[in-house]
């Protein structure tokens, strides 16, 4: 999730990463309908429409019967993040006009640094997926 919006993070041929929203811009159905794993393609499961995994759309049933002839699959894609990482950590944002990651962290990397380089193996990363759900407000950030 980015907030409260699900996402597919996906690792592409090329090891970069892309991150676009979980959800079909046809009628809003979720394309990736688990929380981990390996796949080769997502495939809505309303009304089929398949997506690569750069969230490219591929596929749409009955497409030249269902849709008028200047249907352009290049615009039924869902929406994508900008993705950044820093020392192995994965950050994506929606606006397209933010400033650049190291921009925005700023200062903060000289505290992430410390963090994240304490050990000459580096980061450790938990395993799996980790989810909590807490009652808190914007303070608790």
């Amino acid at each position: 999730y980015m907030g409260e919006d699900p996402v597919i993070l996906v690792r592409q041929k090329d090891k970069s990463l892309r991150v676009f929203l979980n959800q079909c811009p046809h009628r809003g159905m979720r394309i990736c309908r688990t929380d981990g794993g390996n796949a080769k393609s997502f495939t809505c499961s309303y009304h089929g429409w398949a997506y690569d995994l750069g969230g490219n759309l591929i596929n749409v049933p009955y497409e030249s019967e269902a849709f008028c002839s200047d249907f352009n699959k290049s615009e039924w894609g869902p929406t994508h993040a900008r993705v950044e990482t820093y020392k192995g950590l994965v950050f994506a944002n929606w606006d397209k006009n933010a400033p650049t990651l190291l921009e925005y962290l700023s200062d903060a990397t000289y505290y992430m640094d410390h963090m994240l380089d304490r050990t000459p193996a580096g980061t450790e990363v938990i395993g799996g997926m980790q989810k909590w759900i807490i009652p808190c407000n914007w303070k608790f950030a």
